[in-house]
């Protein structure tokens, strides 16, 4: 009988990291944005720690935040719930809102978040309310006096970073004293037939002049969140019709964009708004079996059209059982820096990437109210002790986190 002796393996190469601080930060930088990303990292050792928590590293690696949340409306006041897992699991009580000047005050309308700021419409004060959630930081903006809410009535509103507004790609979004902001205010005039805006930013503290533009049907609101797509802001006017009002930004000037000719469904309670590929306006509409993926291009001519690029079949989308068709579908929010929507079907929410169309089911519920989805590099409070570096030794932490290292370590260097 013959034995066929197999090749000797030699043992794996335990993983080594590099010496040169720049090319490990790199590495580092490569870590998900997740709020116990960086807190794991710093327990490895000294150097790492050194590296995470400097200012510069912590700044680069906060230019893509994660969705770490939604806020929900409780009667004026928000409420924060987490969409992730522990140990990122954020609780409730860290982003609250209970200001002691507020005790009574229940007049507010949400009107969304965006870098790292919500905002919020107090039509009783004739005041807009910007929070930053993150520091507890607020700040209090009076609306301009001719906007009286009887003839002309603010319906809802957009709050950005000057920077993102200026296209300043590299920027980190920070506080209220360190970050200029802009604000831009819509809103319909009384007898339904003009829409205006007006946009203030905190660099001069005053208002522009409102701008108006004539309605294309019979508006009453606007209800949703604007939408930024490049140097525009965009919403949804609430009337007896469907179209899209643009407010460009540098020009300052207000322009009505009619609808698909030919979408699945024609109202904008069930579509959204969005960043599509090369920078045009996307649109997505949803029907209870199908989704459209819409981009809005300047053809030969030189007009711009709507062009239908995509269908898919919303229950495979959603992964639910094969054929069936939702009874009950409504579009809960949208967070625009990651081109996620939150969707309920029948009783279960739902996460929706556009561009993959990859879902995630969050929770069940039978509460339709809308969600406002929170993006921020908030970092997770872990003691960096000798006795929290043990735990995380002692159930693999660590070393799966240097797996994370070793992989990103083989992609830079192409082995």
């Amino acid at each position: 009988m013959s034995h066929r002796r197999g090749r000797a393996t030699s043992p794996a190469l335990p993983v080594t990291l590099p010496d040169d601080d720049d090319l490990l930060a790199e590495i580092l930088l490569r870590l998900p944005p997740l709020p116990s990303s960086l807190p794991r990292a710093s327990l490895v050792c000294n150097r790492w720690r050194r590296l995470v928590t400097d200012l510069g590293f912590r700044a680069r690696h906060h230019r893509n935040p994660s969705i770490i949340g939604v806020f929900a409306d409780d009667f004026g006041f928000p409420f924060f719930r987490s969409v992730m897992d522990p140990p990122d699991l954020i609780p409730r009580e860290r982003f609250s809102m209970r200001l002691a000047e507020d005790e009574g005050r229940k007049e507010r309308m949400f009107c969304g978040c965006r870098h790292g700021r919500v905002l919020l419409l107090d039509r009783k004060q004739n005041e807009i309310l910007l929070w930053d959630p993150d520091t507890g930081d607020h700040l209090r903006v009076a609306i301009p006096p001719e906007i009286d809410g009887k003839e002309k009535i603010v319906w809802n509103g957009a709050a950005l970073c000057a920077a993102a507004a200026a296209a300043d790609d590299g920027h980190v979004h920070g506080g209220f004293s360190c970050c200029p902001f802009n604000v831009a205010l819509v809103g319909v005039a009384s007898n339904n037939t003009q829409m205006f805006t007006c946009f203030d930013t905190s660099e001069t503290g005053r208002w522009s002049d409102l701008i108006f533009t004539p309605a294309p049907f019979l508006v009453f609101a606007f209800l949703d969140p604007g939408v930024l797509v490049g140097h525009s802001l965009y919403w949804f006017p609430t009337g007896l019709g469907s179209a899209i009002l643009q407010f460009d930004l540098d020009g300052q000037t207000l322009a009505v964009i009619e609808w698909p000719s030919n979408p699945n469904y024609y109202s904008h309670y069930m579509s959204q708004i969005f960043l599509a590929e090369g920078g045009y306006l996307g649109l997505v509409t949803l029907s209870y079996d199908s989704l459209q993926i819409w981009e809005r291009k300047v053809c030969s001519e030189g007009v711009a059209r709507w062009v239908l690029q995509r269908t898919a079949e919303l229950n495979k989308v959603l992964e639910l059982v094969s054929g069936v068709k939702t009874s009950h579908l409504v579009r809960l929010g949208y967070a625009e820096d990651v081109k996620v929507m939150l969707l309920c079907a029948d009783t279960s929410v739902f996460m929706l990437q556009i561009d993959s169309l990859q879902s995630r089911k969050l929770w069940e519920t039978d509460i339709m109210a809308p969600l406002h989805p929170y993006a921020s590099t908030y970092v997770a409070v872990i003691k960096f002790s000798l006795a929290a570096n043990y735990g995380l030794r002692k159930f693999g932490k660590v070393s799966r986190l240097l797996t994370v290292i070793d992989k990103a370590l083989r992609w830079i260097t192409g082995a």
